[in-house]
């Protein structure tokens, strides 16, 4: 019953907003070239791009994989004009119409046509600018440093370099080329131990395979393994044993409420993302010597407080994108605990990675794609 209200409900709220962008738009071009506009053709090809992205995910599977890439990259884009060119449209108006009550513009110095002309033309050189900038940030990671000690031995470690990857979302815009990219900043670090905390692929496995994506991350080495765990957008239950084996093909042994000793000196332990509602972390540790130290990889940072009452030393994470368009943070930062960086809860302690790569609009604005080098001390 729920789902007759809620689809029609967001279909209209959806279509709503986008009519509105739509309409404003052409109230611009309208101004500036009033002669070259075709509305049927203009709205056309309005409603081609603000579906293009729900499209993407509608027809995957039935459609050319080169064709639903190319859409992808463009309902990104516009996705954003959701986050920018939305509120800026709106405030516009709320300017416009306080204007005819109280005279903030004088129509005689700007009349309405000419303002028309330079509001809708600042808005777009805005939105072009920063999806420039965006583009450019989202392709330029940066490697992000942590120093933790966990006052456990480690067997023969006395240290431990830990090389953190989470959110890479590969798929119909993230390709062999950021692998690349990604494996020589790995690689360089020289990790004796690699993570990657979830959201692998970007929900269409497509692409992954296709592009043979498994053997580009291969190339990423360390001498005790490299372990991941499954994110939100990674494959379901249905898919496991096709995403698990095509995962040992990358070179990365997935853990799925599952727990690992490495060299019997120390536990590298993976759970599933909460979404599964899968084995709790205590059913999960059944087995476990906590003497030594527990490494959790958890893909949301949302279960702190179970992984602090487990025992756990250090847990890795990611999900949050830290929000990945500004002002996206002043939401992940009340819902999560710990959106990004370095928390310690009692004796846990918690870093979560901003995330590799982008979900939806390949830009970040407001902050920086990372690999994490997490370089671990081990003490009695």
């Amino acid at each position: 019953m729920f789902a007759y209200v809620a689809i029609p409900l967001v279909l209209a709220i959806y279509g709503g907003i986008n009519y509105y962008i739509g309409v404003r738009f052409l109230q611009w071009l309208t101004a500036v070239a009033p002669m070259a506009i075709n509305r049927p053709a203009y709205w056309v090809i309005h409603w081609l791009l603000a579906l293009s992205f729900p499209l993407t995910r509608m027809t995957a599977g039935w459609v050319p994989l080169w064709l639903t890439e190319a859409v992808a990259r463009v309902g990104g884009y516009w996705m954003a004009l959701y986050v920018y060119v939305l509120p800026l449209l709106l405030l516009i108006d709320v300017v416009r119409l306080l204007n005819r009550f109280i005279p903030l513009i004088p129509t005689r110095l700007m009349p309405d046509l000419h303002l028309l002309k330079i509001t809708g033309g600042a808005v777009c050189l805005l939105f072009v600018g920063l999806m420039l900038y965006g583009t450019w940030r989202a392709r330029t990671p940066v490697v992000r440093e942590y120093d933790v000690s966990i006052p456990k031995a480690a067997g023969a470690y006395e240290e431990l370099n830990v090389v953190l990857i989470s959110d890479t979302h590969l798929g119909h815009i993230i390709g062999n080329g950021r692998i690349q990219r990604l494996v020589t900043m790995v690689n360089g670090l020289k990790p004796d131990l690699i993570l990657v905390a979830g959201d692998i692929i970007d929900d269409d496995f497509r692409p992954f395979v296709a592009h043979d994506m498994a053997s580009e991350l291969r190339k990423m080495t360390a001498p005790l393994g490299t372990y991941g765990v499954l994110g939100n957008h990674d494959a379901g239950s249905e898919d496991l044993p096709a995403f698990r084996a095509a995962m040992e093909r990358a070179g990365i042994q997935l853990l799925v409420d599952e727990w690992v000793k490495v060299d019997e000196s120390f536990y590298v332990v993976g759970r599933n993302d909460s979404r599964s509602r899968g084995a709790s972390l205590d059913q999960i540790l059944t087995g476990v010597d906590s003497s030594l130290p527990i490494l959790l990889m958890d893909h949301q940072p949302n279960r702190l407080e179970e992984t602090t009452a487990a025992g756990v030393d250090l847990q890795v994470s990611g999900h949050t994108h830290r929000g990945q368009l500004w002002p996206g943070n002043l939401i992940t930062s009340r819902v999560f605990e710990v959106d990004w960086g370095y928390l310690q809860k009692e004796a846990t302690q918690f870093i979560v990675s901003l995330g590799y790569s982008t979900w939806g609009p390949p830009v970040r604005i407001g902050n920086a794609p990372e690999v994490v080098n997490i370089h671990v001390t081990f003490a009695e």
